[in-house]
């Protein structure tokens, strides 16, 4: 019975090695929801910001990414997509650098751009970004390659709009909150 059990374990582990290398990979896949009505109003001078719960149009509800093969594509929905003017906002962190991708549709046709820093990356073939009015969604898909190939990603979504009296904002991390210049991130989304 011994040498039964000495001959079995070394076989299970070969067939548990050959089932593990032969499963498919998984996309790393993250989705996060976001409290509805909590799009902040920020007015510009000396004003208190407060909450705007009747804005549709910048509430986010859900948003998520997808770090697989050669691309990380981020999104997020809001409550119903308008065509009025706003711009998507996703900040990316990886290992050792901080991105940010915007989808602005304050200019015609809507404008999709990749920064580093404050340096707009103007060398990044395959950035692309679109609305989907049907899915209340926006989408900012980017070569893996423009942001140093990592092996993970940290990210945060808002939506917002200025005009030259006050700036709309709703982070989808954050409920009834936003900060300044960038958005809350979540947890590591690794590449698969």
């Amino acid at each position: 019975m011994s040498h039964l059990r000495h001959l079995v374990a070394p076989v299970l582990a070969a067939l548990v090695a050959i089932a593990l290398a032969a499963a498919p990979a998984q996309a790393g896949k993250q989705t996060t929801t976001d409290q509805k009505r909590d799009v902040y109003k920020v007015p510009f001078g000396p004003t208190t910001p407060h909450l705007v719960r009747d804005d549709r149009a910048h509430d986010i509800v859900r948003a998520g990414a997808v770090h697989n093969g050669p691309r990380l594509t981020v999104w997020l929905e809001v409550r119903r997509l308008t065509g009025s003017q706003y711009v998507a906002t996703w900040d990316v962190r990886t290992p050792g650098d901080r991105w940010v991708l915007h989808y602005d549709t304050r200019v015609t046709p809507a404008y999709t751009s990749l920064f580093h820093g404050f340096s707009e990356v103007l060398d990044c073939d395959g950035l692309r970004g679109r609305k989907l009015p049907r899915r209340d969604r926006v989408e900012v898909s980017v070569p893996r390659s423009c942001i140093g190939n990592p092996q993970w990603v940290r990210w945060g979504a808002s939506m917002g709009r200025e005009t030259n009296n006050y700036a709309l904002i709703d982070d989808a991390r954050l409920n009834a909150g936003f900060f300044a210049n960038k958005c809350q991130l979540g947890s590591r989304l690794r590449h698969n």
